[in-house]
């Protein structure tokens, strides 16, 4: 009987990095389509900065839904890009990558926030 292990560990990881990218896709485009119109805790990008004010919460939801959906895409490439590797290094791929843009879409989504904020406190300031 022939050991097929390294072929369904390809599979596995390719089909890995598939299914994040498209679930990545399908909640951005959820959030987009459907954006929380308050602040809560259950629904939408929820961080202490993005829940601190209307304003950052709704700019928090536009942004971090478009990332989303963008990063589903490319992790969906990677996943893709996974069925051409051996071994786990597909499901080393997917991983990493989704990680990454994990990482990603905190790092830019906050950075956005904290400008608005910086903003909003010199604009209040010169109201002052």
């Amino acid at each position: 009987m022939e050991d097929n292990s390294e072929g369904e560990n390809v599979l596995t990881g390719a089909v890995v990095g598939i299914i994040i990218g498209v679930c990545y896709f399908i909640l951005g485009l959820m959030v987009f389509k459907k954006p929380p119109k308050m602040i809560n805790g259950i629904y939408g990008y929820r961080t202490p900065r993005a829940m601190s004010n209307p304003e950052l919460w709704d700019e928090a939801q536009k942004y971090s839904a478009n990332l989303m959906m963008q990063f589903g895409v490319i992790i969906t490439i990677f996943g893709i890009i996974g069925f051409w590797l051996t071994d786990v290094r597909a499901l080393v791929l997917s991983l990493v990558a989704t990680g990454f843009y994990t990482f990603r879409l905190f790092t830019r989504v906050e950075g956005r926030l904290k400008q608005m904020q910086r903003a909003q406190q010199q604009q209040n300031e010169q109201n002052a």
